[in-house]
């Protein structure tokens, strides 16, 4: 019986090729988004999932509160912190502090540049990372242990044993030699502590003073994790930080900056955008819903495909179930049959669908930012069983029903009556589709709109033709006095470059874009008030290679001592801020800040993302102006001088090689890296870019899936009303009447579907550009785009059938009646 059911299914499937394929061809690429992007939601949602004690880590946080939108809530720490938590707090079982910072490191006679990683001494007790070779627990016991991960030593030692090799990094002044004691596994992209290069926090002493490591509580720097012992809650814990924290910082500070400090889950980092981003990577969740849902409507749309084509085909069946049911066949048996149909379609699409997925995975792996791979385990084998399940018994199980309600007599008199339910059933899912493909069209015209608008827009300065290249000078001193040698670095190489004719000018400046926040400066103003202001320090070059323009004054100049000792330059914000309509001649107003004046406002330019408006800014050539009457710090990014360097566009990479040849020059060999402010300003819209491609490319899937559907679906359709359309033509009507009879209910199905996505895609990407600070305006244009297009998609998708039944022969069609 199972056997001869199975080979009517598959004659009846075979009989009817093209509808059958469109099926096919729908489900798998549908099958195919699922997979892909089930993937990339479950990455999101298992980060940090892989360490063993990951229920029991817990991230610190601070929080300062000085006043009315004086908040300050951050995710990196004091140095103190770790230490301190760990000796007062018999629940805490371990500390951990990370936190990184570029430097050079030299192999053999080679030298390159890289991010190196502090960690605590515990970091293998607390985090799990898989050890390929060495002994990873005892390895950052001293300070000269080195721990690299396998693509690291694969590119300094080639096949060769790392265990127990030398690589000299640059640690302060001089190069240090540290030894490899541990190689582990390349970290899992879901993790959010990230290294290649890892050394232990005994080395803090050689790069920050004992005052920070001991006794400066409000300058973070490092990320600090702790363990918790077994059956701790956090909850309870936090309720005894603040009496320890009131002796540590005495009761006025305290008090003052209502100094507030609790425990993020590690499980919740990556997801949870609510908390500040520190050196852990934070991904928004919407991200992963949007994707999901994304998968979701595809697979819809290919599901009711399957739906309306099956309903389409009944009355062709007819008399199939009409001579089978007077045979003897139970409804039951029909019900199996047809469901039966279904899964082969299933199963079919489902191999194909992973086809698709494998090959497809490459090109997903770009646009995500991802390194997903496909593997055969329990999570794999229950993704392709449910979707197998929910397409071939769901989708298919109302077709069956369908197909095996029909009376035979009635079909067997040819008196079926179809009824006007089924129609309106199959006009309602086709009206779906189009919802879905009109609302993806219409969100894709939007992100397009806004990423549009994120490249064009004027940020205040020319980002063109203009590269970065960081300048690496020892990390030993007072940051103000690296800061200070780096500049002296950067006049060397400005001397040599001016002589370069395809430079058109360089600059230094202790800020880059892209690369993290500007350093930030807390105060307290003359009228008691806690603020903050961003700070770069910069030379009398920068505003003029960036081309930037001044409201008030004027810029720099080295041809003047006091500029270097004593002025001061700011935006508009900063003016505002204090409303300050005349600000030449002024002082920051706060007591401790050493001899200064505003000589000059420049115009509010976007030095951070557009995700957010334009702060004030403070820009000096002398940075212990602003650090003077610091109270309070904040550095994401290295403040090391960077040489900016701006470019004939005809003549970039003539430009770069010669910029390359000065650089070996006056470095003696280190590592030569670029990276151009375009691209780094791109890259902070990286994740709403790849979005928008996925969003994109899902349009076109969901509308190639919908146009198949609507062609085989308008193809029943016009074969059903072949004998109808001959009849009214024998009856004297025109070709371009029938045509217009046969258009009518789509083009009626398309404006309601039109009419109903509106109001969806407005809430939905309204609450996408609520995201952005500066953002485009959604109009009634992109909504006449995506109708227009849809409606032109309908037409030709129905039009080649439409035209072919309105020019049929009556005398072929009726000649059997």
């Amino acid at each position: 019986m199972l056997k001869n059911y199975i080979k009517i299914a598959i004659r009846s499937l075979w009989k009817s090729k093209i509808h059958s394929f469109i099926n096919v061809l729908g489900l798998s690429i549908g099958i195919a988004c699922c997979v892909l992007i089930t993937l990339f939601v479950k990455d999101e949602w298992t980060y940090d999932t892989f360490h063993t004690k990951a229920d029991r880590i817990f991230r610190v946080w601070v929080k300062e509160d000085w006043g009315e939108n004086q908040q300050f809530f951050n995710t990196v720490t004091p140095f103190p912190m770790g230490p301190v938590l760990k000796d007062n707090f018999q629940e805490v079982e371990h500390h951990v502090r990370i936190n990184k910072v570029g430097t050079q490191v030299r192999v053999g006679n080679d030298q390159f540049s890289e991010t190196l990683t502090f960690g605590g001494q515990n970091l293998f007790k607390v985090f799990d990372f898989e050890e390929i070779s060495g002994d990873g627990n005892n390895a950052l016991d001293s300070q000269d242990g080195l721990v690299i991960t396998q693509s690291l030593a694969d590119r300094y030692f080639g096949n060769t044993n790392p265990i127990d090799k030398v690589l000299s990094i640059q640690i302060g002044e001089k190069f240090e030699d540290f030894t490899v004691k541990s190689v582990v596994a390349n970290v899992p992209t879901n993790s959010s502590i990230r290294f290649d290069l890892l050394i232990s926090d005994l080395n803090y002493p050689r790069l920050y003073s004992e005052r920070s490591l001991n006794s400066q509580w409000f300058n973070i720097t490092p990320e600090t994790y702790v363990l918790l012992a077994e059956d701790v809650s956090p909850e309870v814990l936090t309720t005894k930080f603040p009496s320890v924290f009131k002796s540590i910082l005495g009761d006025e500070d305290f008090q003052r900056s209502n100094y507030t400090l609790g425990l993020q889950p590690l499980k919740s980092i990556h997801l949870d955008t609510s908390f500040p981003v520190g050196e852990a990577e934070v991904s928004d969740p919407k991200y992963a819903y949007i994707l999901a849902g994304i998968a979701l409507l595809i697979l819809i749309v290919a599901c009711i495909n399957f739906v309306t084509l099956s309903i389409g085909r009944s009355l062709r069946r007819a008399r199939e179930v009409g001579i089978r049911k007077v045979a003897g066949a139970y409804r039951s048996q029909l019900i199996f049959q047809f469901i039966g149909e279904s899964l082969i379609i299933t199963a079919v699409s489902l191999s194909a669908g992973v086809m698709l997925s494998l090959l497809a995975l490459p090109v997903f792996n770009d646009l995500s930012g991802k390194s997903l791979v496909i593997h055969v385990d329990g999570f794999i084998l229950l993704l392709f069983l449910s979707l197998g399940a929910i397409i071939g018994l769901i989708a298919g199980s109302y077709p069956a029903f369908v197909l095996s309600s029909f009376k035979p007599i009635a079909v067997l008199k040819g008196k079926l009556q179809t009824g006007s339910t089924r129609h309106g059933l199959r006009k309602a899912l086709v009206g779906i589709q189009l919802v879905l493909s009109i609302f993806l069209i219409s969100s894709t015209l939007v992100m397009r709109q806004q990423l549009t608008f994120l490249q064009n827009k004027n940020l205040g300065f020319n980002r063109e033709q203009l590269a970065v290249v960081q300048l690496n000078v020892s990390r030993e001193g007072r940051m103000t006095e690296r800061i200070k040698a780096g500049f002296e670095k950067a006049e060397q190489f400005k001397v040599e470059l001016s002589k370069i004719p395809d430079i058109l000018s360089v600059c230094a400046s202790s800020q880059g874009f892209g690369n993290g926040d500007w350093m930030n400066i807390g105060y307290t103003d003359d009228n008691g008030t806690y603020r903050t202001f961003n700070v770069n320090i910069i030379d009398d070059d920068y505003t003029e290679t960036l081309n930037m323009e001044f409201s008030a004054g004027r810029n720099f100049s080295n041809n003047n001592p006091s500029d270097v000792r004593r002025s001061v330059i700011i935006n508009e914000a900063f003016a505002k801020e204090y409303g300050w309509e005349q600000p030449i001649g002024r002082k920051i107003p706060g007591k401790n800040f050493i001899d200064h004046e505003v000589i000059g406002v420049v115009k509010d330019f976007n030095y951070q993302s557009l995700y957010t408006k334009v702060t004030p800014l403070v820009i000096v050539m002398d940075a212990e102006i602003p650090m003077s009457g610091s109270e309070n710090f904040n550095v994401t990014s290295t403040v090391i001088p960077k040489l900016m360097i701006r470019i004939r566009p005809e003549k970039i990479s003539e430009a770069m090689e010669q910029t390359k040849a000065v650089w070996d020059k006056l470095t003696n060999g280190e590592e030569f890296v670029f990276t151009f402010v375009d691209q780094a300003l791109a890259n902070q819209y990286r994740n709403d870019q790849n979005l928008g491609s996925i969003v994109s490319i899902a349009t076109l899937l969901a509308m190639v899936i919908g146009s198949l559907g609507l062609y085989a679906l308008a193809s029943l359709a016009m074969q059903n009303r072949i004998k109808e359309i001959s009849i009214r033509k024998v009856m004297g009507a025109t070709e371009q009447s029938l045509l217009t009879l046969l258009f009518k209910d789509y083009f009626l199905l398309v404006s309601i579907s039109l009419l109903i996505s509106v109001p969806i895609t407005w809430y939905f990407m309204d609450k996408w550009l609520q995201s952005f600070e500066y953002r485009v305006t959604m109009g009634i244009t992109v909504f006449l785009l995506a109708g227009s297009l849809s409606f032109i998609i309908a037409f030709l998708t129905i039009g080649y059938q439409a035209i072919k039944t309105a020019w049929s022969r009556p005398a072929e069609t009726l000649k059997y009646e």
